[in-house]
């Protein structure tokens, strides 16, 4: 929606937040092995979805919505890792909810053939590809409190 429509080009610098956010996603293919070996899918479960909180927080803190019209170029940078964020724990999400990981997946624009968890460390959203329009993979479900 904030980029045409396509995974943007035009990166600032990482800032300190960015590169945590990047490296704490990273490092995940490590806890969540760890945690598979023991046969501890909890875990793995529990670390993927820590991951995701993480990144709520991040969006939340970056605002990209205000970035937009204040430093469009910073947006494009937190949108970027975002999107590798996701690109990462969609790949982790696979073995555990694989037709809705691979749909995040299809939503990104990632490769069939760049999905497995070599990937993780070797692989990145490429830059200027078109992703399609977003769609919600998971259902809001109403709360009746």
């Amino acid at each position: 929606k904030y980029c045409d429509m396509t995974v943007p080009v035009h990166l600032q610098p990482l800032t300190e937040q960015d590169i945590a956010i990047l490296s704490k996603v990273k490092a995940l293919r490590i806890a969540c092995g760890e945690a598979i070996s023991t046969q501890a899918i909890h875990n793995y479960v529990s670390a993927v979805v820590s991951m995701i909180w993480d990144a709520n927080k991040y969006f939340d803190e970056m605002q990209p919505w205000v970035l937009r019209k204040t430093d469009p170029e910073r947006m494009a940078t937190v949108l970027y890792v975002l999107m590798e964020v996701l690109r990462c724990t969609a790949i982790l999400y696979q073995p555990i909810i694989p037709a809705s990981a691979n749909e995040i997946l299809d939503l990104l624009g990632v490769p069939k053939e760049e999905r497995t968890f070599d990937y993780i460390d070797k692989g990145s959203i490429r830059m200027g590809s078109k992703i399609v329009k977003p769609h919600a993979v998971f259902p809001r479900i109403a709360s009746e409190f």
